[in-house]
């Protein structure tokens, strides 16, 4: 008499949280590469800088529901539900730090704002985290931007 063993995996396990770990692995690079250093990412999102490296090793992830992950999104170019739909694969990299060409996935998880309102509260997020004479340049090439177009 043969017995046959069927192996069962859980696809909603482990395996998502250890995608979700290399989605994050994979946005604090390309906050490297854009000139962030693990100390200065820390400092920003107020975190010891032994997390930021936990972060970078697939080691942890921040909680949804905490002010590290809000500040580590407005940080990364987005807002908690853009990261949280990031982390889950429903939107790439590319889109989720442009806010440009987001495919949703479902319709419920984010809010009917359109693409122009996004980018607005993208560009006041990003600005309120600027110092004031930073806010004070991006003011100036603003309206030299403008003055052009007109």
């Amino acid at each position: 008499m043969t017995h046959k063993l069927t192996l069962m995996t859980d696809d909603s396990g482990s395996s998502t949280i250890q995608r979700r770990q290399e989605r994050l692995t994979h946005l604090i690079e390309q906050l490297l590469e854009d000139g962030w250093t693990q100390t200065a990412l820390a400092q920003k999102v107020g975190v010891d800088f032994s997390t930021v490296y936990r972060w970078l090793k697939g080691k942890s992830i921040p909680e949804t529901d905490s002010k590290n992950f809000q500040k580590l999104a407005n940080l990364s170019g987005g807002d908690s539900k853009t990261l949280q739909l990031y982390l889950d694969g429903e939107i790439s990299l590319s889109a989720y730090r442009q806010g440009l060409e987001i495919k949703l996935v479902d319709q419920e998880k984010i809010s009917k704002t359109s693409t122009s309102e996004m980018i607005k509260k993208e560009v006041l997020a990003k600005i309120y985290s600027l110092d004031p004479a930073d806010i004070a340049e991006v003011i100036s090439r603003s309206v030299t931007f403008l003055a052009k177009r007109a």
